[in-house]
């Protein structure tokens, strides 16, 4: 098959033409096409193409089973392994912590299907920057360039450093026998700093194996989460040797009145929740996306959703809230020493929590730099020769994955001590949430401005509502001042900051996209080109 042999009405059948056709004629920046048909025939079609035109493509080689262990491998990191304690420290009592935990999984299940809307209806790689592209065509990508240097810049790398500093938290635990604290904090980022290098040269020098781990440390995660789950089911029969707490007991007795105590509880649970997006910026590498994005992303969060849930009523099961405050983002760690020997609870068991964190950060290189490898081709980033290549001998965007990797060991060792963690997960959220709510407005303003696209996934605007109402509380509560001891990392620090660099990134917009014309020496001008051939 080549492309001259499908007919020009078959073509615009499909939601990525129909998404190129979108793009050029509302004036956004310009990107070739990549058909996405039902099965074997899109996937050839799209090879064919790319092939014709000389270009390099990364190869389409994840399945619905391994897309959802990617979502499942995103989700579930060191969030909910180590932010309980943050958590129930911020909100003040047992059942407001539990409630805090439903309201992150209902406004997430939300979203989620609205970037199931977005993915099957824009169906290209990128995320966000794709949706705001469309949605928002003047001035010319502005919010794609401005959202990619914030998520390339604070969102991906912070997180990443946040899993990967828990990662040697639950090693330094493992070795010690105990919670890592003081001195040992530079031992945890060293640590952390190792896990972020090994990821990147896994995803960079054997793509296929990095993959292969992912998916095995995907197992460890559920399997701890059931093991969780088990042990909880178990204290609460009072089957353990220790006796069962009374956390639930006056259950909201505590709790607290200050909004930004939400708001920071919020950004804690959002990011354990944060990952079922990560499918909508690789979705170039998912066989049959229109099909299987959906049921990856929405399978992947439901299944953790329901594990979350039942590993906060274990903790607090075995634990008191006393114990909990007290074990900080060691959490897991305590939960297991208390229901079982000091051997499996204090060594064996914080070890294999620490690879579930490490398995996170290996889904995570995986997404940020194919963040990066995407906007590279479309001239949103400088050096786009580099960024947006693909290495021929292993298949995989090198260049990206080394910005990616430095970015996040920058975030490793840059924070002062002692609030690292906090500080990682509240200036990473903070413009996350900005482009969540502008990328669901641009959802709801395309079923005006864009009727005629396939939407073959579709969700409630009371849905759409829900997101935006929370990303717009997630970004004015944080400036409020919370009540309480001053901490030594200011309160405003981190949302102020995010919003000085998504202030700084319009100028970086000018240089790059008006005076330079990033987007008409793009990789993909090619594609636009090949298009107006076929037309």
């Amino acid at each position: 098959m080549t492309p001259t042999d499908i007919p020009l009405q078959q073509l615009r059948q499909t939601a990525a033409y129909a998404y190129t056709d979108v793009r050029q004629s509302s004036g956004s920046s310009s990107r070739g096409i990549s058909a996405e048909l039902d099965g074997d025939q899109g996937n050839e079609y799209a090879a064919e193409l790319t092939a014709d035109e000389g270009i390099t493509v990364l190869e389409r080689k994840l399945g619905l089973w391994s897309g959802m262990a990617i979502v499942v491998g995103s989700i579930i990191g060191s969030g909910i392994f180590s932010s309980p304690a943050l958590i129930l420290e911020s909100v003040g009592s047992v059942g407001m912590s539990m409630m805090v935990w439903v309201i992150g999984a209902i406004v997430s299940l939300c979203g989620c299907a609205a970037y199931m809307e977005l993915g099957t209806m824009l169906p290209r790689s990128g995320g966000e920057k794709e949706y705001l592209d469309v949605a928002f065509p003047k001035p010319r990508a502005l919010l794609p360039f401005v959202f990619c240097l914030s998520i390339i810049a604070i969102s991906f790398p912070s997180g990443l450093a946040a899993d990967a500093v828990v990662t040697g938290v639950y090693f330094v635990y493992s070795a010690s026998g105990k919670p890592a604290s003081g001195h040992s904090e530079w031992t945890q980022r060293a640590i952390g700093l190792a896990v972020v290098v090994v990821c990147g040269l896994l995803h960079g020098l054997c793509s296929r194996t990095a993959i292969r781990i992912q998916n095995l440390l995907t197992v460890v995660k559920v399997l701890l989460l059931v093991l969780i789950v088990c042990v909880g089911t178990v204290g609460l029969a009072n089957g353990l040797h220790s006796p069962r707490s009374n956390s639930f007991d006056s259950a909201f007795h505590g709790t607290s009145r200050n909004a930004h105590s939400y708001v920071s509880a919020l950004f804690k649970v959002f990011f354990s929740y944060s990952g079922y997006t990560s499918l909508n910026y690789s979705i170039d590498e998912l066989r049959n996306p229109v099909r299987n994005l959906p049921r990856a992303a929405m399978g992947g969060l439901v299944a953790t959703t329901v594990l979350y849930i039942l590993s906060n009523v274990a903790f607090f099961v075995v634990l008191s809230p006393e114990a909990i405050r007290g074990a900080n983002t060691a959490v897991a760690g305590v939960f297991f020493t208390t229901a079982f020997s000091a051997t499996w609870g204090q060594r064996i068991i914080p070890a294999f929590i620490g690879l579930a964190a490490f398995g996170n950060v290996l889904c995570a290189t995986f997404s940020a730099s194919r963040v990066i490898f995407e906007a590279a081709r479309e001239g949103y980033l400088p050096f786009a020769q580099y960024l947006g290549s693909v290495n021929h001998r292993f298949q995989a965007p090198i260049y990206a994955l080394a910005v990616s990797t430095i970015l996040s060991a920058a975030f490793i060792v840059g924070p002062p001590p002692g609030e690292a963690y906090d500080f990682l997960i509240d200036i990473g959220g903070y413009p996350s949430w900005v482009f969540y709510g502008l990328s669901v407005v641009g959802l709801l303003i395309m079923r005006r401005t864009h009727k005629d696209l396939a939407r073959p996934f579709r969700t409630w605007v009371s849905a759409n509502v829900l997101t935006i109402a929370t990303a717009l509380f997630m970004c004015i509560v944080p400036f409020v001042k919370p009540e309480g001891a001053a901490t030594s990392i200011p309160y405003w620090a981190a949302p102020l900051a995010a919003t000085l660099f998504i202030a700084a990134s319009i100028p970086m917009w000018y240089i790059q996209i008006v005076i330079r014309l990033g987007l008409d020496r793009s990789h993909y001008a090619l594609k636009t080109q090949s298009l107006e051939g076929i037309k």
